[in-house]
């Protein structure tokens, strides 16, 4: 804006001319203008660039503040998902310690072989395996949460148990894509870039036009000038207002290539968007049948961990009347076990898949949405 306000300078001049041979000059003075542009079209579409660029700087700082929000709720859900790993596989390692020791009592007793101490055995040491796997991903994931939020992973609050709930409610995925046409920033960053490059078309092509400029000054100058030995002084002084029309004829063909050169930018600012847009459309279509299939998950993944419960049940109760064997109890221990950790990376990854959404709308930053997702979870 500063190049459309007033221009105000002052300047104070001495000057001494060396001796000649028949005279000596020697003058100063000082003065004020002020220059005030009345039109200039270059100037005035370069005034919007800079609008133009002020708020390009704020939607990417938005799209910044909701990659980081994004990233730690990831960071996050991992530490949460890596303990609920822990913990099943750790009561999966004690039910394989367990079957072990009877197995060992009952091959002494004669009542079983050794193939069954060594199926326990190695159902105990891949569980074992799974643990130090699951705790290298859960320390990755806490040096990462750490890494973002300066926070001790140690300490964080995990999600209720209940039931989620069904996060889409009634909505669509035209719904979605209709929010992001409004508030997803990156959407918005390109809409402004490409505004922007119009802007440089209309700047360019000013070139051409001319330019108005009001001036108005004060000077006041005092001037000696000594002739053969006699002195002559006289003094300069006044106010001057001035309206200066300045028209480009030629500049070498400049003005023609920077037109040019901005209506390729322009060009390439439409072909951004479009692609922009393209990709918001994918990643809102992915996240949104991401959640809606997680939703299905969980409820499968809920009746796959009550039958394999019922199914570890019925297995240990025909053990002990000898319709099982050794090995029918672990598959269906490490089946249960199975079944938990993945009834716990489906609601995690339905969260998820949510908060993506949210992302991919530009809503994630919102506060209202948050309220709701923290009293959905804890």
């Amino acid at each position: 804006r500063a190049a459309l306000l007033p221009q105000v300078s002052a300047n104070a001049s001495y000057q001494k001319q060396p001796p000649a041979l028949s005279t000596t000059t020697q003058s100063h003075g000082w003065n004020i203008q002020a220059s005030q542009t009345l039109f200039d079209k270059a100037r005035w579409a370069q005034y919007q660039q800079g609008r133009l660029a002020a708020q390009m700087a704020d939607q990417k700082l938005a799209h910044t503040e909701e990659e980081l929000l994004i990233n730690v709720a990831q960071a996050y859900f991992q530490v949460l998902l890596n303990k609920d790993k822990l913990i099943s596989i750790e009561q999966e390692k004690q039910a394989y310690a367990l079957q072990i020791k009877q197995a060992v009592a009952l091959f002494e007793k004669g009542a079983a072989t050794i193939v069954d101490t060594n199926e326990a055995q190695a159902g105990y040491e891949a569980a074992r395996a799974k643990k130090i796997s699951t705790m290298t991903d859960l320390l990755v994931a806490e040096n990462a949460l750490e890494s973002l939020t300066g926070l001790n992973p140690k300490d964080i609050a995990p999600i209720k148990k209940a039931d989620l709930g069904n996060l889409l409610a009634n909505s669509n995925k035209t719904d979605w894509f209709d929010l992001a046409k409004t508030h997803n920033p990156e959407w918005q960053l390109q809409k402004l870039a490409l505004d922007n490059a119009k802007q440089g078309v209309t700047a360019a092509k000013a070139g051409h036009w001319p330019k108005l400029t009001l001036t108005g000054g004060y000077q006041d100058n005092h001037n000696t000038q000594e002739y053969y030995g006699i002195e002559q002084h006289y003094r300069s002084k006044g106010a001057t207002v001035t309206v200066q029309l300045s028209m480009p004829l030629y500049s070498g063909g400049l003005a023609r290539s920077q037109v040019r050169e901005a209506a390729a930018r322009e060009l390439q600012g439409q072909s951004q968007l479009l692609a922009t847009e393209r990709k918001i459309r994918l990643a809102i279509d992915q996240a949104y049948q991401t959640t809606l299939g997680g939703q299905y998950q969980i409820r499968a993944q809920q009746q796959l961990l009550k039958a394999s419960e019922v199914k570890l049940n019925a297995t240990q109760l025909g053990r002990k009347v000898g319709v099982r064997s050794n090995l029918d109890e672990l598959q269906a221990q490490q089946a249960k076990a199975d079944a938990e950790q993945k009834l716990a990376e489906a609601r995690y990854g339905y969260v998820s898949a949510y908060l993506q959404l949210l992302k991919n709308a530009g809503l994630l930053a919102d506060e209202a949405q948050q309220k709701t997702i923290r009293k959905l979870l804890y």
